[in-house]
C-alpha cells in the first residue's frame, strides 16, 4: 500500500505534500540497470490508486525473474523474454532477482534528503502451499535518505527538480539457499522510515508502505521440450 500525506485523496489538487509511492513509467522510476515496476492493472486497485504522488503516477509492483548461475544461460525457452516481463515460476537452481522502486514526492521531500533520516526496506517470501510456516527474509538494507548517484539499493534525485526521491531495492537470491522446492511464496516488500536519534537509535516516522500483490513458485529445474 503506497502512503500519501496532507492530502486524503489522489483527485483533490494541493500546494504543499509529501506521498511515498510505487510508481510505473519504465524509462524514468528505476536505478540504472535495474528492471522497472510491473503494472499488474487490477481494476479495483487501479481506480483506487492509479495514480498518486506529485506528478501523479500509475502504481506498480516489484519485476520477479530468474537469471543464470555459473555456465547457465540467462533466459529460458519457458521465459516469456519479451519487455516488460514477470516471471513468477523459477527454478530451484537459478537465482532469482527482485526490483522494487519507491518514490517519496511533494514539496516536503527535498526536507528529508539528508542523513537525519534514514529507511529500512525489507522483503520477504512468506510460504503459501502446499506448505505455510515463517517468511523467510531475502532482502534489507537501512540506508540514509541523503540522495547519491542514481544506482541500486540509495536514494537519489530523479531529476534536478528535488521534488522525487527513488530508492530501488535491487536483490539477487539464489533460490535453492534460502527457498523450498515445489513451494508457492507471497512476496511481501516492506518499507520503514526513521528520523535519527544518535547513532543507535532512531524514531519510526508515520511513512511507510508494503507491497504484497505479487506470488511465485518455485519448481524444479525445467526440462526443455
Amino acid at each position: 500500500m503506497p502512503t500519501q500525506f496532507v492530502n486524503p485523496s489522489p483527485n483533490m489538487p494541493l500546494s504543499h505534500m509529501l506521498a511515498f509511492d510505487f510508481p510505473v513509467l519504465e524509462n524514468e522510476y528505476r536505478a540504472a540497470s535495474c528492471l522497472a515496476n510491473i503494472n499488474l492493472r487490477a481494476p479495483v486497485t487501479e481506480k483506487l490508486y492509479g495514480k498518486l504522488g506529485d506528478p501523479k503516477q500509475e502504481q506498480g509492483h516489484p519485476c520477479i525473474r530468474e537469471f543464470g548461475l555459473a555456465g547457465q544461460l540467462g533466459i529460458e525457452d519457458e521465459d516469456p523474454g519479451i519487455e516488460p516481463y514477470q516471471d513468477q515460476v523459477v527454478d530451484i537452481e537459478r537465482g532469482i532477482k527482485i526490483d522494487h522502486t519507491a518514490r517519496l514526492s511533494g514539496s516536503f521531500a527535498r526536507y528529508l534528503a539528508c542523513d537525519r533520516f534514514y529507511s529500512k526496506v525489507r522483503m520477504f517470501a512468506h510460504p503459501l502451499a502446499p506448505a505455510e510456516g515463517n517468511p523467510v527474509l531475502l532482502y534489507e538494507k537501512v540506508v540514509s535518505l541523503e540522495p547519491a548517484t542514481n544506482g541500486p539499493n540509495v536514494w537519489f534525485w530523479k531529476d534536478t527538480s528535488r521534488k522525487e526521491l527513488l530508492y530501488t531495492a535491487h536483490a539477487e537470491v539464489i533460490a535453492r539457499e534460502k527457498l523450498d522446492q515445489e513451494q508457492v511464496y507471497k512476496l511481501i516488500t516492506k518499507w520503514e522510515f526513521y528520523e535519527k536519534i544518535d547513532e543507535q537509535r532512531g524514531e519510526r516516522m508515520p511513512i511507510s508502505g508494503f507491497d504484497e500483490a505479487v506470488t511465485f513458485e518455485v519448481i524444479g529445474e525445467a526440462q526443455t521440450l
